[in-house]
């Protein structure tokens, strides 16, 4: 590739700064998830997202969608809070608290009524703008019931 396809090449690419990046995430948890806002899936995830974490999760932002209704139709009152964020290179860590009430079906256990609370850690991978991959470590919604 000469320098003038790779210079118009690169100009294609969207490299966000850590703060885009933690921003990117927080428009994901706040607007996406605990308001509900989910077409901004389709903007914020890669067609062929992979969720490394749960390999039963559809690939793509398909997939995500499917959790974030379910989510949502279990704890429709969820709220996630984004406790620890580090950015480094393409890779985005935090340490996010999930809370909520269990108020409908979820994971195939009947609504209890009862608060939950969990903690993650997640790492998203980011490139050109849009979350590529995903692994995490933590507590299921449904473990402290």
């Amino acid at each position: 590739m000469d320098k003038a396809s790779r210079e118009a090449a690169e100009k294609d690419e969207v490299d966000l700064s850590g703060g885009e990046k933690e921003a990117q995430l927080r428009q994901l948890f706040v607007e996406a998830l605990s308001q509900g806002r989910l077409s901004l899936i389709e903007k914020l995830f890669a067609p062929d997202f992979v969720d490394h974490s749960t390999p039963e999760q559809e690939l793509g932002y398909a997939g995500v969608q499917v959790y974030f209704r379910a989510v949502r139709a279990g704890f429709p009152d969820i709220q996630v809070s984004l406790e620890d964020v580090i950015v480094q290179g393409e890779k985005v860590a935090v340490r996010t608290t999930w809370r909520g009430t269990h108020l409908g079906a979820y994971e195939g256990v009947a609504p209890t009524g009862q608060p939950v609370t969990r903690t993650l850690i997640q790492i998203f991978r980011i490139v050109d703008g849009l979350i590529t991959e995903e692994w995490n470590e933590g507590a299921g919604l449904l473990d402290g019931l």
